[in-house]
């Protein structure tokens, strides 16, 4: 019944969480609050890996928006006040 439970709702968790509490059932030396307690702590290590990750994510996002976004950036910010200057210095000369 669990193992129907994980596979209909689509859910990794969920279907995880399943397993777990079948195999505690099977074996019937570890009671399923025990089971899960560990499955959670084997969870919370996925959930810091995820951390790590979108901390790199944002390191190497960084050369990109430099090398790319920030001078198309400063062209549209600033090219329209640069052209009023060079056509103000040559008007004056």
């Amino acid at each position: 019944m669990l193992h129907e439970l994980g596979t209909r709702t689509g859910v990794s968790d969920l279907r995880a969480l399943a397993a777990v509490l079948i195999q505690a059932d099977k074996s019937g030396r570890v009671s399923p609050k025990r089971s899960v307690r560990r499955a959670n702590r084997c969870a919370l290590g996925g959930g810091q890996l995820a951390e790590e990750k979108a901390a790199k994510t944002a390191v190497k996002l960084i050369f990109p928006l430099v090398i790319f976004i920030f001078p198309g950036i400063f062209v549209v910010l600033v090219g329209p006040a640069a052209i009023t200057m060079v056509r103000e210095m040559f008007t004056k000369m």
